[in-house]
């Protein structure tokens, strides 16, 4: 065989099974993906080493991630980055103006989130929380100001036996005009003779007897009217209503809370508080009209008041991002949530992955292969020559 024929075949051969073993080497990263066996004994190199070691690569990957990539310090550092806040606000600004001409409602926009079943039971549950949190607050603000103790006069600004003198006063004029009033009018002069007839029947005896002859009740009536109007308008009347009205406000005013409701209820003050903030706070047609408004209702009339505050209120979240960065990602646990995916990952997958990344190294590889197979066997063809 002529000399440049041997070599030309040394280099072929060579470089073909340089470039064919390579060419393997990196397939048995990924393949077989399960252990084959023959009669019984584990066939070597079976699974590949991607997947044989996957649980330890899912494992390494996991630190890697949690303490070089994704890190508190690095996420923190991202934070602070005034360009990482200027895309923040510049996002928000946009989103806002968007909202703000949404002719869309927030119901319509939770029904983008949430099926409608869904969102029936969201709306439940809102309405449960804020009848249980004003319970709640109902219930923290009675203990600690202490309403099962404290008399009512505590709470009332300026509480004085000169201020009740002055409510009592004022109290004796209403009742006493309303009374005057009343007996004025068609339905108290039925009532005064209705009165005056009553008496007469139960007079009974010979002075009954000329009552109901020789007396007029209507005439009775109106003559009675001018002189208890008159008795009503008298300092003495006056000043014993006074007093009635002046000793029921102090004595309700010694009274705690809890026992003057409980005095007018028959139940316990703070439940008959919770049950009347229950019944009273419409938080279902609230809830209802509040999910009927349009966004740009909400938005577009805020909008400048909007603006002006977002740079404030975008620097406090992020701080308090910041702050809550390590203790997120310590309840996270990113190294086993890593693994966890790692490990659910498809080695199929897995290998497009790296191929569509590492694809053109690889077929590098492999032609290096070639290389340095025909290198080898040039280098081989050339000591067998000159041996010979």
């Amino acid at each position: 065989m002529q000399n440049w024929l041997f070599i030309l075949v040394n280099i072929c051969v060579a470089g073909f099974v340089g470039g064919i073993t390579n060419h393997f080497a990196i397939k048995m990263l990924f393949h077989p993906r399960e252990e084959k066996r023959i009669f019984g004994r584990k066939v070597p190199f079976t699974p590949g080493l991607i997947p044989k070691r996957k649980e330890e690569i899912a494992d390494s990957l996991g630190h890697v991630v949690s303490d070089y990539l994704v890190t508190s310090d690095g996420l923190q550092e991202l934070i602070r980055k005034p360009k990482f806040r200027q895309k923040m606000e510049a996002g928000l600004r946009d989103k806002l103006e968007d909202w703000s001409r949404s002719e869309r409602t927030i119901e319509e926009l939770a029904l983008r989130v949430w099926s409608e079943d869904d969102w029936k039971g969201v709306k439940v549950k809102i309405e449960h929380s804020a009848r249980r949190l004003t319970s709640q607050t109902a219930s923290m603000i009675w203990n600690q100001y202490g309403l099962d103790h404290k008399p009512v006069k505590e709470f009332i600004p300026g509480w004085s036996e000169e201020k009740v003198l002055n409510w009592s006063s004022k109290a004796t004029d209403i009742v006493l005009k309303e009374l005057a009033d009343g007996l004025m009018s068609a339905e108290g002069q039925r009532m005064l003779t209705k009165m005056a007839s009553s008496m007469m029947d139960k007079a009974g005896g010979f002075f009954g007897t000329m009552a109901a002859i020789f007396v007029d009740e209507d005439k009775m009536v109106q003559k009675m009217t001018p002189m208890l109007i008159q008795q009503l308008e008298g300092d003495k009347i006056r000043a014993t209503v006074t007093k009635v009205i002046a000793g029921k406000l102090e004595e309700y005013g010694d009274m705690p809370l809890h026992d003057l409701i409980e005095s007018m209820s028959r139940e316990p003050g703070l439940d008959w508080v919770q049950r009347i903030l229950e019944e009273r706070i419409p938080w279902s047609q609230w809830l209802h009209q509040l999910t009927d408004l349009r966004l740009s209702e909400i938005l577009a009339p805020r909008m400048p008041a909007i603006e002006a505050a977002l740079p404030r209120y975008l620097d406090q979240g992020l701080r308090l991002l910041e702050r809550t960065i390590p203790a997120t990602l310590q309840a996270v646990n990113l190294p086993e949530l890593v693994q966890e995916q790692v490990s659910k990952f498809p080695v199929e997958r897995l290998e497009q992955v790296i191929l569509s990344v590492s694809g053109r190294e690889f077929r590098a590889i492999t032609w290096l292969g070639v290389l340095l197979g025909g290198m080898i066997g040039l280098f081989q063809s050339l000591l067998t020559m000159f041996m010979r």
